[in-house]
């Protein structure tokens, strides 16, 4: 079932109910093209939708939107209005769109290419940001993750791991559950209780900066770049060039150069300072590059490729992974990324067929 609907380049789309998986994509046209058995009534508030199954959606780019309920995956890409969904039972994909407010996205969440503001509620699954303005993060139940962020980010509870990578803004994280990860940060940064480890790789900018660990934190610094840092630990270990060092029983005080971040680190475990010259980068790198995988890939016609190259891949990664972190690390690696790539094949295969029948 197709049909077209006029509403001019700016309409207010609100899908009540969608019973399957929600597709949406911005084209060039004033009109919308609804796909799928759905019931659509032209209102005061907007272009009214409840579907029974599936339904896909082409609309103006400037179109916005009120979502109640997706009851399966929903995929937004190329809208410059906002979005705003209260409840998905799926996976939530946007790419390149406005504004972001999510309530409970009961799977997984991958965002990219957002310049505006991005609030979210609750997420069970993992998060993953790409290029993205400020995020502001309830809780994740899952890992994560986010790079090339142009403003704040703020979260209250992350239960798997987490990685930051490229914020310009602000960091605040209340707690994590497991490990994290900071690489090129640029506001100021305060991370509460982290169940596990932190690394931090990198200088970070001039302002307060604060970071607590039940676990390890292991902090690789550029030699020659100014700190006032103050270390707290049962352990410390110190590979650093610092200046006017202060020492006593589970505190290390020391500086390098003036007017630089004041850092405090604080760990029930150990804390390593290292120069980051000096140090083999091999889980870092590994951590940021191979296993930090964007799942939101843009999905029409790449069904095939994701089916042809998704053995291959696995088996050079399975390898890598063993011998780096172990058997079961790499096991447990292996099946999620072959249940995200199974699933992107399949929704690719289903839209590309969607394609042909237009």
């Amino acid at each position: 079932m197709s049909d077209t609907y006029e509403v001019g380049k700016m309409p207010h789309i609100i899908i009540e109910t969608c019973h399957g998986d929600l597709v949406v994509k911005g084209w060039s046209s004033t009109a919308v093209l609804v796909k799928g058995d759905a019931t659509v009534k032209e209102a005061d508030e907007g272009l009214v939708i409840h579907s029974n199954g599936r339904l896909r959606l082409s609309v103006p780019e400037n179109s916005r939107f009120t979502v109640t309920h997706v009851h399966g995956d929903a995929v937004i890409r190329s809208v410059q209005g906002d979005v705003n969904i209260a409840q998905a039972a799926g996976d939530v994909i946007l790419t390149a769109v406005a504004n972001i407010q999510l309530g409970d996205v009961q799977a997984d969440l991958s965002v990219k290419n957002v310049s505006g503001l991005l609030t979210v509620h609750n997420v069970s699954g993992d998060a993953i940001f790409r290029q993205v303005g400020s995020i502001h993060l309830n809780d994740v139940f899952g890992d994560l993750s986010a790079r090339g962020v142009t403003g704040d980010v703020t979260a209250n509870t992350v239960m798997g791991d987490l990685s930051l990578r490229s914020v310009t803004g602000d960091v605040t994280i209340h707690s994590g559950m497991r490990d994290a990860n900071f690489r090129l940060l640029g506001g100021q940064t305060a991370v509460g209780k982290i169940q596990g480890d932190i690394r931090i790789h990198g200088s970070l900018a001039v302002g307060k900066h604060a970071f607590t660990a039940h676990g390890d934190i292991i902090a690789r610094w550029p030699a020659q770049t100014p700190l006032t840092l103050t270390a707290v630990a049962p352990q410390i270990s110190n590979r650093l060039p610092l200046d006017e060092v202060s020492e006593s029983e589970g505190m290390l005080i020391g500086s390098i150069g003036e007017d630089g971040p004041v850092v405090t680190l604080t760990a029930n475990g150990r804390i390593v300072l290292k120069d980051l010259a000096t140090v083999s980068e091999e889980w870092d790198s590994f951590h940021e590059d191979d296993s930090d995988f964007d799942f939101a890939v843009d999905l029409e016609g790449l069904g095939a490729q994701i089916s042809a190259q998704v053995n291959q891949q696995m088996l050079r990664l399975t390898a890598e992974l063993e011998s780096k972190f172990g058997t079961n690390f790499a096991q447990t690696m292996a099946e999620k990324i072959a249940r995200k790539a199974e699933k992107a094949a399949e929704r690719a295969d289903h839209d590309e067929r969607e394609e042909r029948d237009v």
